[in-house]
């Protein structure tokens, strides 16, 4: 066990749990978009929280008999294999995310999906160094608030009166 494990994982838990809260929050339409809208705010977000919340250091690369293998943080490959599935269904939001959203979701399954690895290579760098720690800050400042409370499709005209407000329209 590396000094500061047992709490980076919990903060990666938490930090889990509180992105795949925001996730749950997006609006979906009533018919619930498609398939996806419904898998967003669901299947999504729940991979998403089970995959920061499973994070096991002792499941990393290594070798055994010569032959080298690529641990998997203690995640497993179907939560992996949803996560991946963000970039087929992204497009299809566009009629009710705002690129705002969309943008915060794939930062958001971006970081999960990255955070794997970066533990499985190398556990005591990534936790004694602060790393994990870094990706939990950026999944918090992903699911941050909106602008200034504001939300789509206001976020457009408050960029636009903020442009002209300082001469740039």
């Amino acid at each position: 066990m590396w000094e500061g494990e047992p709490e980076a994982l919990a903060e990666a838990a938490a930090a889990g749990r509180r992105a795949a809260a925001w996730m749950r929050a997006l609006p979906v339409p009533e018919d619930g978009g498609l398939p996806v809208g419904d898998w967003i705010v669901g299947g999504l977000a729940d991979a998403v929280e089970k995959a920061m919340g499973a994070l096991d250091p002792g499941d990393c690369d290594g070798m055994v008999d010569g032959k080298v293998f690529e641990g998997t943080s203690g995640v497993d490959a179907a939560t992996m294999e949803t996560l991946s599935g963000l970039p087929f269904a992204l497009p299809q939001s566009a009629d009710w995310l705002s690129p705002d959203e969309q943008i915060r979701l794939l930062a958001v399954v971006g970081t999960v999906t990255a955070t794997v690895p970066l533990l499985a290579n190398d556990p005591g760098t990534v936790i004694m160094r602060g790393e994990l720690s870094r990706m939990c800050a950026i999944l918090t400042h992903a699911t941050r608030p909106a602008l200034g409370g504001v939300h789509k499709p206001d976020v457009r005209r408050a960029l636009e009166a903020e442009t002209t407000e300082q001469g740039g329209g």
